[in-house]
């Protein structure tokens, strides 16, 4: 399956088609009598068992869905949990916990949504409005210390920010926040300005309810393991075993249980590539990701899928504390100093393109149809002999004319031979530079770059919504997700102005470019490629969807055919 192009301007067309509670039929939605569903699969293969064996890179950090800040965290709650809205086949938004698309006023700065009737949690109680408000207000009360409370404040709820911010008079006060039920089933969202990409957010796990006699019956221990869960979504957690794997089975409570197809997704933690390719000819995997040198092995083989471009943004944060790191000079020289081109064709050879930017190529479209890279396809981009003069000049600028700097990764064989490739490159063509290798576990190296204790950490980023600053704003001054001491007041300001541009689509988009712009040419944030997938699946396996937003992989609409 080819990448797909999400169109930006299709979130600020249904915004503003929700003034008239239209009831558009836009790519794949079905709606009657208020109910629209997902794509149900109309053939589930017979009695062939519903079971999809997959494989993982590490474990869950958190389920907690205000707590959970990585990948395979996010991608179990958005099988385990439902908010409002979700994801049809295609990737448009449609209604999930939500009985239809919300009503809104006329500037687009509340919202209300009417729950269906038959959304239930696993214990078999009801969803309701007063799930919705406790658990938005947990999210951004200071004493629940949620790494993604920002993003409260970044879909503009009312009075989110002051909330947050510990020199306002509204500083954890977190009934001012603006939502509230006005029944048992009607939730009323209040924005401070229109935010285009609200209706996209809906989709996002921090969103989610939350039952709180469950949450608060736990305690400390909600979401620590599978009896201190609660789920609403298509699936549930039915085994977790840390550092081995865990079981997803079919959540028969789940409002539209009757078009989950699969009863079991299996889950094993795999590092290594060659264990995971074993497991896949073996039959017990169903899909494996793979790398160049299976990409090779499989080339002829109508189970490789490979090119799909993704928007998977592989970067280094470099971190400002570290002597040399804090010159600009140094970090704009490491920005330039290795071949990107070359890593590609060499290592990867999956279809991933060589990047000087964050938000993602093929991703983002304005209301023209225009990528948001066009602007600036490339930002920062000088050859390996300016990078050596700008090196040059940063050793003078320092005092010195050696440097030791260590590179901290996830461990997997996949980012040690990224960062050996990065290593041999730096060294070599930046004199005086001595790069350490620094592996470490997948939580462990989350915990130390949380802590800013690192020199350079390779990592990455997924959105966590569709549009663009998604990828911008975590790197304002302080912001959560920051974690290099980048602070500048006119990356800030310009941040803060393009959240006011909500009814001025192309001025946002302008200053959004802007802003990206004004980040690498900073160079606290040195982007190596944009991700391409590369895997093996079993031509058995049906409409198991990638996403490029929201799951890695969703199999609400997957199938096993007979085999």
């Amino acid at each position: 399956m080819n990448a797909r192009k999400r169109n930006y301007f299709f979130i600020l067309v249904l915004a503003f088609t929700l003034l008239l509670a239209a009831c558009s039929d836009d790519g794949g939605k079905e709606k009657e009598n208020g109910d629209a569903k997902p794509d149900g699969n109309k053939d589930s293969g017979g009695t062939t068992e519903q079971t999809l064996n997959l494989s993982g890179t590490a474990d869950f950090t958190s389920l907690d869905i205000h707590h959970a800040s990585d990948a395979p965290s996010f991608d179990a709650l958005y099988q385990i949990g439902a908010g409002f809205m979700t994801f049809d086949k295609d990737g448009n938004f449609i209604p999930d916990l939500a009985s239809e698309e919300p009503t809104t006023n006329d500037d687009l700065t509340v919202y209300t949504f009417t729950i269906r009737d038959d959304a239930k949690w696993s214990n078999d109680e009801p969803v309701t409005a007063d799930d919705f408000v406790y658990s938005w207000k947990r999210a951004v009360n200071p004493d629940t210390a949620s790494e993604y409370s920002f993003i409260f404040e970044s879909a503009s709820i009312l009075n989110a920010a002051n909330i947050l911010n510990p020199d306002s008079d509204l500083h954890g006060k977190v009934d001012e926040l603006g939502i509230k039920a006005l029944d048992e089933k009607t939730v009323e969202v209040t924005l401070e300005k229109p935010t285009p990409y609200f209706v996209s957010l809906m989709t996002f796990p921090p969103f989610y309810p939350l039952n709180e006699a469950f949450v608060e019956k736990a305690g400390d221990q909600y979401a620590t393991n599978v009896e201190q869960l609660l789920f609403n979504g298509p699936f549930k957690l039915a085994e977790w075993k840390m550092g081995d794997g865990w079981t997803f089975e079919k959540n028969e409570t789940y409002w539209n249980a009757e078009d989950v197809k699969l009863d079991t997704v299996q889950y094993k933690l795999v590092q290594d590539a060659a264990t995971r390719v074993n497991l896949y000819k073996t039959g017990q995997l169903d899909l494996a990701e793979v790398n160049a040198q299976f990409i090779t092995q499989f080339k002829d083989s109508e189970e490789l899928i490979t090119g799909e471009l993704m928007s998977d943004m592989k970067f280094m944060r470099l971190n400002n504390q570290h002597e040399a790191l804090a010159n600009q000079n140094i970090r704009s020289a490491i920005y330039n100093a290795f071949d990107r081109e070359k890593m590609i064709d060499s290592l990867l050879k999956n279809g991933a393109k060589p990047a000087r930017y964050v938000v993602p190529s093929e991703w983002a479209f304005d209301e023209n149809g225009a990528d948001f890279r066009d602007k600036y396809p490339q930002i920062n981009d000088k050859t390996v002999e300016e990078a050596q003069e700008l090196w040059k000049k940063g050793l003078e600028e320092i005092g010195k004319t050696e440097v030791s700097i260590d590179i901290m990764f996830g461990e997997s064989d996949t980012n040690e031979k990224i960062v050996t490739y990065l290593q041999a490159q730096l060294e070599g063509n930046l004199p005086g530079l001595t790069i350490n290798l620094d592996k470490q576990p997948y939580g462990q190296h989350l915990k130390l770059e949380g802590e800013q204790k690192y020199d350079i950490s390779y990592w990455g980023w997924l959105p966590d919504f569709l549009d663009p600053i998604t990828y911008l704003d975590i790197w304002i001054t302080d912001g959560p997700f920051n974690r290099t001491g980048f602070s500048s007041p006119e990356y800030d300001g310009m941040i803060e102005k393009a959240n006011t541009l909500g009814n001025d689509p192309a001025a946002r988009w302008a200053v959004l470019q802007d802003a990206e712009k004004v980040l690498f040419e900073n160079a606290s944030l040195v982007p190596i490629f944009q991700n391409a997938r590369s895997y093996v699946q079993k031509t058995y396996v049906k409409d198991l969807i990638p996403r490029n937003y929201g799951p890695t992989y969703d199999y609400r609409y997957a199938y096993i055919e007979n085999k």
